[in-house]
This record gives C-alpha cells, sequence and structure tokens, in this order.
C-alpha cells in the first residue's frame, strides 16, 4: 500500500497546491506511482487548480450545493457528498489537494460517519497531512488550528504522519520568532509535527509558469529552446531560469526528504494515473 498525501491550508494563497506539485514531482523521481485528487474548485463545475496543472485529476469538488441540500428530502446528502473523498482515502496512494473552503467540510464528514472505525478496519492506507503557511501572523495562526484540529479529530480522520511547509513566498519567517502564534506552531514538534521550510523561488520564468500554468513538473522537462519558441522569451533568460528552477526543486524536495516528508513504497500495483498538463491543454 502506498500513503495518502494530503495537502491543505485553512486559509486561501498559502502555497498548498505548489506544496502538492513537488510531492507529485518528489513521486516520479522516485519511481513511485501516485494518483491526484483534489477538493478545491471554484464551483461543482470547474476544474481546480491542480486539475488545470496535471490530467487525470479525480475531482471532488466543494461540497454538494446548499440549495440542493435544503430541498433534498434525503438529511444526509450533504454527508453523502463527500463519501467519494472517504473512497479515496480507503483506497490510498493519492496527493489530495484540499482547499481552504473545504478542509472544515471534510472533518466534519469523518465526524459524521465515523470514517476512523472503517479505515482503521480495513486496514487502509496511512494518511500523512500536509499544511502549508507564509510568513504572516493570521495564516501561521490558521495553520497552527488546523493542526490542532487534525488531533482533535484524529479518531475520526487518522492521521499518519503531520507536517507544516513555511513558505518563504513573501518573506522568511525570522520576523515571527518571538510571536506566540509562531511559537505555539513550533511547539508541535514536541507532537511529532515535522516543520520545513521552502525558500522562495527566484527563477526568472516563475511568473511565466504561474500564469501560463505551468507545473514545475512539466517545466523541468523543457529546454530553453522550448521556452523561446513557446513564449517568445530570451534563448539566456529561459537557460537561467531554468538553472535557478532545478536548483530550487531539488533545495525544496531535499528540504522535504530530511523531514521524512516522502512517499514510502510498499507495492507497485498501482497505476500512476498522473500525465503534466500544459498551458492551454484541456
Amino acid at each position: 500500500m502506498t500513503r495518502t498525501f494530503i495537502s491543505m491550508a485553512k486559509t486561501g494563497g498559502q502555497g498548498k497546491t505548489l506544496t502538492a506539485q513537488m510531492l507529485v514531482l518528489q513521486h516520479e523521481q522516485k519511481g513511485v506511482p501516485v494518483k491526484l485528487a483534489a477538493a478545491d474548485s471554484d464551483s461543482l463545475n470547474q476544474r481546480s487548480k491542480f486539475g488545470r496543472l496535471f490530467r487525470n485529476v479525480k475531482e471532488l469538488g466543494i461540497g454538494e450545493d446548499l440549495t440542493k441540500v435544503k430541498s433534498s428530502t434525503d438529511p444526509n446528502l450533504a454527508i453523502k457528498y463527500w463519501d467519494e473523498f472517504g473512497r479515496t482515502v480507503l483506497e490510498g496512494g493519492y496527493i489530495i489537494d484540499v482547499g481552504a473552503n473545504v478542509a472544515a467540510e471534510l472533518f466534519a464528514w469523518a465526524e459524521a460517519r465515523n470514517a476512523g472505525s472503517l479505515l482503521r478496519r480495513r486496514n487502509s492506507p496511512p494518511i500523512d497531512l500536509v499544511v502549508t503557511t507564509k510568513a504572516e501572523s493570521q495564516a501561521i495562526e490558521d495553520a497552527r488550528g488546523l493542526i490542532q484540529y487534525s488531533f482533535d479529530k484524529n479518531e475520526w480522520m487518522p492521521i499518519g504522519r503531520r507536517y507544516v511547509v513555511l513558505n518563504e513566498v513573501s518573506g522568511g519567517f525570522g520576523a515571527y520568532e518571538n510571536d506566540p502564534n509562531f511559537k505555539r506552531l513550533k511547539a508541535y514538534q514536541g507532537m511529532g509535527v515535522h516543520i520545513v521550510t521552502m525558500k522562495r523561488c527566484e527563477s526568472d520564468i516563475w511568473t511565466l509558469l504561474e500564469r501560463e500554468l505551468i507545473s514545475v513538473r512539466e517545466a523541468l522537462k523543457m529546454t530553453e529552446v522550448d521556452l523561446e519558441k513557446r513564449f517568445g522569451i530570451d534563448v539566456w533568460t529561459g537557460h537561467g531560469g531554468l538553472t535557478d528552477l532545478k536548483s530550487w526543486a531539488e533545495e525544496t524536495l531535499s528540504s522535504f526528504e530530511k523531514v521524512g516528508l516522502v512517499p514510502v513504497r510498499d507495492s507497485g500495483h498501482l497505476d500512476s494515473g498522473v500525465e503534466a498538463v500544459g498551458a492551454g491543454c484541456s
């Protein structure tokens, strides 16, 4: 069985999808098959950002429409909506990108369904929680609250390992060393929570990747000539940008590995199902 990784944030814009991307890249580099899922759509009919970066992403949406819930004769409709998430974690071997507007619903579903009992009885693959936060006071407190919530709800949503990714995209965390919320977040290390820093990527092509929705995984397979032809950028900009991107990716995954944030391969029976999507692909 292969572990499931849930990349989550309590607030938007923290970099959780980037963290999920790096986990995809890591699985590929280590030759560990993985499947992808997302509960992070803007609407029930729209693909998630994760689903636009990669093909074959199982879209779980954001929950049953409130109007349908109120008009339905089934009082458990909202709960049943998330049973597909339950089937996903029961199967295992997924990286699941979970949006800020969904996290609480998934834990509520797990409690309502007493999911932990079934997951343990079926000896389902372990679930690892990865929470990402930027260097902002409220975001740090939200990350701390989410980690605590995962402990509070562990009976219903059993978590094997917990990680906090400190995303330095907006700056380092040095200014928060004496911040009470940051101290409380780091104190979870005494409860087995691993904390890892993800530095800001300074690559010249980073803005391009974000704008065109090109995954880090796909970008690393490109050449400066590919970038020049596809986007009309200077060949030296492309060359330098790819060099910096590769160095950043290697450093990031090395940091992940140092704290044990790595896939565990027990068997090769799972099909990968992961295919990169370039900009504009559907």
